[in-house]
């Protein structure tokens, strides 16, 4: 190969010449550079409003600093993980449609009406149920009112609060000491340091760029760490992407036969199905995915209206292939069910990544109890 000397010559000048006169300009940029990152540095911002936890991972009634979404937060310390149980999703009574009427399982065989319930409170594992009226009927699961339930009347006045155990599992949290007696869980961070982050539903081994595993190197589930590079818009392709606002957009990554891998250094990868969260937002497999229903929930036709011809019953074990969103004022989110054209409900564009439990273990509306990447 014939090596260009006139080019080199220029080529040198100009880099002879460059650093010359922009160095003032450089310096400057690295200067406010510098800043900025130690200004980050030690810092968490939040994806909404966010729930503020004690040490021991438990909400803390006491901290009343209002802390807005977008909100950028110093963290003291290191940060350390917790055993936690949690609810599947917001805790609230299993329900059960019923000629076309909606009823809460109170366990044991027994069910009531909706509308017979005035409120509920729902903490970790169970909800209180507050009644409307003076007699508030039991039920079958087929709406036939009971003679009797668990040995007692067949129904509850409302002086009654009678507590509902709702499913739960024990999952690892992360917490952020942010003072004052205030933690933060990792599932609500969007940033850390500055930078954009992935959150970890699973323990995730770390793998070079050949898709090869680095021996002792695991990060653990319920963590949040700092991606490599920018998010793109995703192609119509992509396997895994999240959405923001309305675009679908993904990470870098690197494809090593079916699975796909994302860049948290130059040189070190994970695997995107051991992510929930982008950003705070939910990553979503292109699928099939399998899902199973925590709630009976009735179909939406193509158009997004629900069809109350065909109803999914709680337990029930579907495959999605897609998503879609539907509206331009309040954007709802839609999932395909393969081989129909049917859809699930999943909720409003608002709740998306509102928590990596909507998307591990029921959607913001619990309709999904799993949703598991294949």
């Amino acid at each position: 190969m014939k090596f260009n000397c006139k080019f080199a010559l220029v080529a040198a000048t100009v880099l002879t010449v460059a650093p010359i006169l922009s160095f003032p300009n450089i310096m400057t940029t690295v200067q406010a550079t510098t800043k900025k990152a130690q200004a980050a540095k030690n810092t968490i911002q939040v994806n909404k409003a966010p729930i503020i936890y004690d040490r021991a991972g438990n909400y803390n009634s006491k901290y009343h600093q209002n802390i807005k979404a977008g909100t950028r937060l110093k963290y003291s310390g290191k940060t350390y993980i917790i055993q936690q149980r949690f609810a599947a999703g917001i805790p609230v009574p299993t329900s059960r449609i019923i000629g076309g009427k909606l009823y809460y399982s109170i366990g044991k065989g027994g069910y009531v009406k909706e509308s017979d319930v005035l409120t509920w409170l729902g903490n970790t594992n169970t909800v209180k149920l507050h009644f409307r009226h003076k007699k508030n009927y039991i039920y079958d699961k087929n709406g036939k009112k009971l003679v009797s339930y668990n040995g007692g009347k067949n129904y509850f006045t409302n002086k009654q609060k009678p507590k509902i155990e709702v499913p739960y599992y024990n999952s690892p949290k992360q917490l952020f000491n942010i003072g004052k007696g205030g933690y933060i869980d990792a599932s609500q961070v969007t940033t850390l340091n500055g930078k954009g982050t992935v959150f970890l539903n699973n323990n995730a081994p770390i793998y070079d760029a050949t898709g090869k595993q680095v021996k002792n190197k695991n990060l653990k589930q319920g963590t949040v760490l700092n991606y490599y590079g920018k998010p793109k818009k995703a192609a119509a392709n992509t396997q895994f992407y999240y959405y923001q606002n309305k675009t679908k957009m993904t990470l870098p990554a690197i494809q090593q036969g079916d699975h796909t891998y994302f860049q948290i250094s130059k040189t070190q990868y994970i695997n995107a199905a051991d992510v929930a969260l982008v950003d705070g937002k939910t990553l979503w497999d292109k699928g099939p995915v399998s899902v199973s229903l925590i709630n009976d929930a009735y179909a939406y036709t193509a158009k997004f209206k629900q069809n109350k011809k065909v109803l999914y019953r709680a337990g029930a074990k579907l495959t999605v292939d897609r998503t879609k969103i539907e509206g331009k004022k309040s954007p709802q989110l839609y999932l395909h069910v393969k081989g129909t054209k049917n859809y699930l409900y999943w909720g409003n564009e608002k709740d998306y990544g509102a928590s990596p439990l909507d998307y591990r273990h029921g959607s913001t509306n619990l309709i999904l109890q799993t949703l598991l990447h294949n």
